[in-house]
């Protein structure tokens, strides 16, 4: 069976926060669940799969994914490794605290990332592709920083090991997912190859997403912010707790979903699986990049998520596709670009733009000569 539904009743109940606003949680929604193991195989549900992913695609924008190939083992051990890392003394976990890295990667504290000028109540590593800082001139683009090692914890030497395992897994997957794209869109599978094939960038950022602590009204539940993910297409590993929820209509001009928020409820063996806004508009919005958020889970429990991001390398730039006409006739009237958030052509640009927005603390320290969003500098 290539794609099913999932029918969702729960509710994380609570209330937005900043932009988000009071609004209600959960309704009951359907999303759909594609099974990519025919395509990868070749198999005679192959067809039936691209169909059903231009429809989840150009519909929700948001899927659970099965068929993957990744093993059980490889996922679980990731939120394993995950959970131990984040229950080390907090002075142990500061070691690799992020504001000692220029490319943004390590350890961020509980509240020290913002979404939507409000603070995120959640802990996270971030690791990214390993590789050699850059030894650049002065007319090179900045976002060229972003480039360097991981920091790894000393006290968790298992934990690179497990991570790198983790992310060749979904690099695989990410890959495979990239041609499905294409030919769903009508197109041959190698249009978005010359995008891809030197230094895709790939991103992983463990979560863990607690209660508001002290010092925080009852209500604050913004566990991350209501946001649409900036790149190109992002895989979800969720533990069993929930907490992620989609806005499938926003207002327009708002983050405020018109029918209520979506819950993505944890379905075991799945990924879920979002649009970005860099292909969102390489498919000139026939592909939507979704808003989504998650709460913060009940008093005296915590919720364990892994997000990988795939993307192209940083000075990539992704025109729009040619469309079949059958498609162009189905997109969306024009929409004026949001003054909040505007998107530039180099993928490395919008990239660093959201590293500054997100961690002033590191871009304070590290790029005070690089203009932050909204007109603002970095320090």
């Amino acid at each position: 069976m290539t794609e099913t539904t999932h029918t969702d009743n729960a509710s994380a109940g609570g209330i937005g926060i900043g932009s988000d606003g009071p609004g209600p949680a959960g309704p009951v929604a359907a999303l759909p669940t594609l099974d990519i193991g025919p395509y990868r195989t070749g198999g005679p549900g192959r067809v039936a799969f691209l169909a059903a992913l231009r429809a989840a695609c150009h519909g929700p924008g948001f899927f659970y994914l099965t068929g993957h190939g990744i093993p059980p083992a490889t996922a679980a051990a990731m939120l394993a490794v995950s959970r131990e890392f984040f229950h080390l003394p907090e002075d142990v976990k500061l070691e690799i605290e992020n504001v000692h890295s220029p490319h943004f990667r390590g350890y961020t504290r509980l509240g020290h990332e913002i979404t939507r000028d409000n603070p995120d109540i959640r802990e996270q590593i971030d690791v990214g592709d390993e590789r050699p800082v850059r030894q650049l001139g002065p007319h090179d683009p900045p976002y060229l920083r972003l480039d360097g090692p991981n920091q790894w914890p000393a006290a968790l030497p298992r934990m690179r090991e497990i991570v790198d395992a983790y992310m060749a897994e979904l690099g695989r997957l990410a890959r495979t997912l990239v041609h499905a794209f294409a030919e769903s869109l009508g197109l041959a599978a190698d249009q978005l190859d010359p995008t891809f094939a030197v230094d895709p960038r790939s991103h992983l950022k463990l979560i863990r997403y607690l209660p508001a602590p002290a010092g925080f009204t009852a209500d604050y539940d913004q566990g991350v912010g209501a946001h649409k993910d900036g790149g190109f297409v992002t895989f979800v590993l969720q533990d069993d707790t929930g907490g992620l929820q989609d806005a499938r209509s926003p207002q327009a001009g708002t983050d405020v979903p018109a029918d209520g928020w979506i819950d993505v409820t944890p379905v075991p063996g799945t990924f879920v699986v979002n649009i970005g806004e860099m292909f969102e508009l390489a498919t000139q919005r026939y592909y939507r990049a979704t808003v989504h958020r998650v709460v913060s889970p009940p008093a005296g429990t915590e919720r364990v998520s892994a997000a990988f991001f795939f993307g192209p390398h940083l000075s990539a730039t992704l025109a729009p596709l040619p469309l079949p006409e059958e498609l162009r006739r189905q997109l969306p009237p024009s929409e004026p670009p949001d003054p909040r958030n505007p998107i530039f052509a180099e993928h490395g640009v919008n990239t660093l733009k959201s590293w500054l927005r997100s961690h002033p603390e590191v871009a304070r320290r590290y790029y005070s000569d690089v203009e932050a969003p909204a007109g603002r500098r970095a320090h």
